[in-house]
């Protein structure tokens, strides 16, 4: 009974582990199958955004055991889950007694961050910024979107310490950027407010998290593909509202004039701004040094894929070959450095997704002269989408053909 126990318990906690350091649903239940086939036991699991069902069974003894859970939405820690992965191969290789594995995935639960709070303050300031020496900015509005991403940071280290933080941050964040950038086009006119309150929230866009809602729907994992994508629009919903009242708010009390989008960033700025964005967000989701630096080839690929195929064949199939490179990439990388493919799939996937083209469409509320001047642009961006998700569905079915009888990914 005691050995059950002890496999039923190391189950439980390799999946809660996984689901809290932001490993997708349909990766965690691939992962689950995997470390019950070592074991010797037979594992039904559910798992969605929110939740972890668990159903395990002993074949020879029949003994079978239970749990229902509900559990907080997990976050981006790619640095403690590429640990966890190595500490689990490790130990399913040398023969680790259950209580060994236990304690090493603790020590993985409990290790601290690997940058300190500066270098976190540092990838929240310079995020803004790079973001708009991609897009185009003007010159005074690219400077003081430093000041935004350092606001950004303060916010979210403030809001943090209530219980309710992971419902606000996105709102308060908003809200507070964007009534601050209008106190700061009171006193500088050529503010753009528009693009400065984009460039704040640029972090919490959740492009991401909508290609992981729509690849899970496509693998028929309705459950928690339904619950990314909703989640998503309640993110969308909470930037969208925080900056149209931080506006609206900085309208009534200064008597702003509308923006106009001027682009003074030359070409040669992408150099730098492209690594600079990268490295942020490698930080910011706690990514370690050598994977940041080796993520940074998919980010390449991510922001100028689209545009090698967009005047002969179209920025639709460049999106999609540059997602099936970024996910084919990302697993031929994974299984080189031994860690999961999600590692490097972010910082490719996060660049290449248009959550922030959506976001700007938006702009169109605000002003006559919004950052993109498109009216379907919409259309586009569910076209996009629809690109990225089906070159990731074709990266992973040309390496893993069969999907059952896939190498394990333990």
């Amino acid at each position: 009974m005691k050995n059950f126990e002890e496999k039923y318990n190391l189950i439980v906690k390799i999946g809660n582990a996984l689901h809290k350091f932001g490993c997708s649903s349909l990766r965690v239940e691939t992962y689950i199958q995997d470390v019950a086939k070592h074991i010797g036991v037979e594992v039904s699991c559910q798992v969605t955004t929110n939740t972890l069902n668990y159903q395990v069974e002993d074949p020879q003894t029949k003994e079978r055991q239970v749990l229902l859970q509900y559990i907080p939405l997990g976050s981006n820690n790619l640095g403690k889950l590429a640990d966890l992965h190595k500490q689990i191969r490790k130990a399913f290789k040398e023969g680790h007694d259950y209580e060994t594995i236990t304690q090493n995935i603790d020590k993985v639960i409990e290790k601290k961050k690997i940058y300190n709070e500066f270098t976190l303050a540092l990838a929240y300031t310079i995020i803004p910024p790079s973001f708009l020496g991609l897009i185009g900015a003007s010159w005074v509005t690219l400077w003081f979107s430093f000041l935004m991403g350092f606001i950004g940071y303060l916010i979210t280290k403030g809001v943090s310490r209530f219980n309710t933080s992971r419902y606000t941050v996105e709102f308060y964040t908003a809200f507070i950027c964007s009534f601050i950038g209008c106190l700061c086009k009171y006193f500088i006119p050529e503010l753009d407010v528009i693009e400065l309150s984009l460039a704040s929230v640029i972090l919490y866009v959740p492009g991401l998290t909508i290609s992981i809602a729509l690849e899970e729907i496509s693998f028929n994992q309705f459950n928690s593909g339904s619950g990314f994508l909703f989640n998503s629009i309640m993110i969308f919903l909470k930037l969208f509202i925080g900056v149209y009242l931080g506006m609206a708010l900085g309208h009534f009390f200064f008597g702003l004039e509308e923006d106009v989008y001027i682009n003074e960033i030359p070409q040669w700025v992408h150099f730098i701004a492209l690594p600079a964005l990268s490295a942020g967000l490698g930080v910011v989701f706690n990514t370690k040094l050598k994977d940041l630096l080796i993520g940074l080839f998919l980010a390449v690929i991510a922001f100028w894929g689209p545009m090698i195929f967009q005047n002969n064949i179209g920025w639709i199939f460049g999106t999609f070959i540059s997602a099936f490179l970024i996910t084919f990439l990302s697993i031929l990388l994974s299984k080189w450095r031994n860690v999961p493919p999600s590692v490097y799939l972010l910082q490719g996937i996060v660049i290449l997704v248009p959550g922030s083209r959506l976001f700007m469409g938006l702009s169109n509320q605000f002003s006559n002269d919004p950052i993109i001047d498109n009216p379907s642009i919409g259309t586009s961006g569910l076209l996009m989408f629809c690109a990225i998700v089906v070159g990731m569905l074709v990266a992973y079915s040309t390496y893993y053909p069969n999907l059952d009888n896939r190498d394990e990914v333990i």
